[in-house]
């Protein structure tokens, strides 16, 4: 998941890692989907993952972020994660694109295709299902009363757990389909 200042940089190639606060819970191999600026832009795989504290950052590692220089970096680090200090955990996970969109697509289209929007779907899981776990309802519950993923995740600590929210209502939605209380919009886009 990128801003949108990194488009560019993400599409000419210049952009070959990400540095992120935490540990984030990728492996090499991993292949992952590129969001930017609510675009999918295609889909990469995680060909090398680093942990360093925020002070170990190095020149290299903010050339391949897409930086000029490790300044640069910190700044733009400074600017998604106000609270960093020097003894900040961060995750570098490093990339490479599968397969690049001719045409990025809108997050909608590419990942939701189920007849009623995600607020509704959470709020259906909620109320119907009754073997919701309790992290699962945790996730719904912060969804629902958020309205968005980006709000979510930060009700439930950060924004490196969009992930988490995302996982979940999808995994919610496709079994109130496979239950028949909603239905699915597009087959094609299901199996992506």
């Amino acid at each position: 998941m990128f801003s949108m200042k990194y488009l560019e940089e993400l599409l000419n190639g210049s952009k070959r890692a990400t540095v992120r606060a935490g540990n984030v819970k990728y492996r090499p191999g991993d292949i992952v989907l590129v969001h930017c600026g609510g675009l999918v832009l295609g889909r990469a795989r995680i060909t090398r993952v680093e942990r360093k504290k925020l002070i170990d950052l190095s020149e290299e590692d903010a050339r391949k972020d897409g930086f000029s220089s490790l300044q640069e970096l910190l700044k733009a680090l400074k600017q998604h994660y106000p609270n960093l200090k020097r003894d900040t955990p961060l995750t570098i996970l490093e990339f490479q694109w599968v397969e690049r969109f001719e045409a990025p697509l809108s997050d909608g289209e590419y990942s939701w295709c189920y007849s009623e929007g995600p607020l509704e779907v959470a709020r259906l899981a909620l109320e119907k299902l009754d073997d919701l776990s309790f992290e699962e309802r945790a996730v719904l519950e912060a969804f629902v009363k958020a309205g968005s993923v980006r709000g979510a995740a930060r009700k439930l600590g950060s924004l490196s757990n969009r992930a988490l929210v995302r996982g979940a209502l999808k995994r919610v939605a496709e079994r109130l389909a496979s239950l028949g209380l909603i239905n699915v919009r597009d087959k094609e886009l299901q199996a992506k």
